[in-house]
């Protein structure tokens, strides 16, 4: 005798959670049941195939805005976000992106940074010092993947995770005493992540200015939730500056997570979807 299949009706669905980032698994059991569907990307771009209408957290266009670096300048240009001078290549020139003015090999401010569009944690960075040492890194290359940056030596580093309502956490990257010598890209390698709430974090006395900053580059890139790269000014003669200069390197949808940072994504998550779902 035939079991009658029995369709399941669901009022209660746990947000899609699309990253392929092994950190974001437990995403997938800890956040809230909603009465609503929903998905939140962390760093994919991928469209459900069911065709069903989603709460979004993050858009496939905000996730692409993000993940390239060309389409990231593009944006934080627009809003007028703080961040380092840049140009494209356009044949044998680089035209500056900020002012659209033309540069030649011979009169770019170096050191510059040739960055890959799609390189991650620091890779496919190069930091050319003088004109001989782009033309020969530039030998064979095709150009039109990366964008080249003005190398601005601001001493310290920070992440900032970010919402439209500001920063929810933030860590110092602050170099290890065994980084070699000449190291000018901070990555888990070469670093060691200082909480808030240690001294050797040092908040910058302009720090709210900096947030409002990053929530600026947020909403340029049309994401809800995501982490920026700071640099900002050290000290002058052992004080601490009014108003240090600062600039934002990068932007990034799919951050690292420790304990710590899974629990504030969670946080700030579960408030996103039930806020866009109470505005609908």
């Amino acid at each position: 005798m035939k079991t009658k299949k029995i369709n399941k009706k669901y009022t209660l669905f746990r947000p899609k959670i699309l990253s392929r980032h092994s950190s974001h698994k437990m995403l997938r059991t800890l956040l809230d049941f909603n009465p609503f569907r929903s998905v939140v990307r962390l760093g994919s771009e991928t469209i459900p195939k069911r065709n069903e209408e989603r709460i979004q957290i993050n858009t496939p266009q905000a996730v692409r805005n993000s993940a390239s670096k060309l389409l990231m300048k593009e944006c934080f240009t627009r809003a007028g976000v703080k961040t380092a001078e840049w140009w494209q290549t356009a044949g044998d020139t680089f035209r500056n992106m900020n002012t659209h003015h033309v540069n030649t090999t011979q009169n770019l401010p170096y050191p510059i940074v040739a960055k890959s569009l799609y390189g991650s944690r620091g890779r496919g960075n190069y930091k050319l010092d003088n004109q001989v040492a782009l033309e020969a890194w530039m030998y064979n290359k095709t150009l039109s993947g990366y964008i080249f940056e003005k190398f601005i030596p601001y001493s310290r580093e920070y992440r900032l995770h970010v919402t439209k309502d500001g920063c929810f956490y933030t860590c110092r990257k602050l170099l290890r005493n065994d980084a070699p010598e000449g190291t000018w890209q901070r990555h888990d390698d070469v670093c060691v992540w200082i909480l808030e709430e240690n001294p050797s974090f040092k908040k910058p006395n302009n720090w709210n200015t900096i947030v409002q900053d990053c929530v600026t580059a947020l909403n340029s890139l049309d994401l809800d939730i995501g982490a920026f790269d700071v640099m900002v000014q050290g000290s002058c003669k052992g004080l601490e500056r009014d108003d240090p200069k600062w600039i934002i390197c990068e932007s990034c949808s799919a951050p690292s997570f420790g304990t710590i940072t899974q629990e504030k994504y969670i946080k700030e998550i579960n408030k996103l979807l039930t806020e866009k779902y109470n505005n609908k």
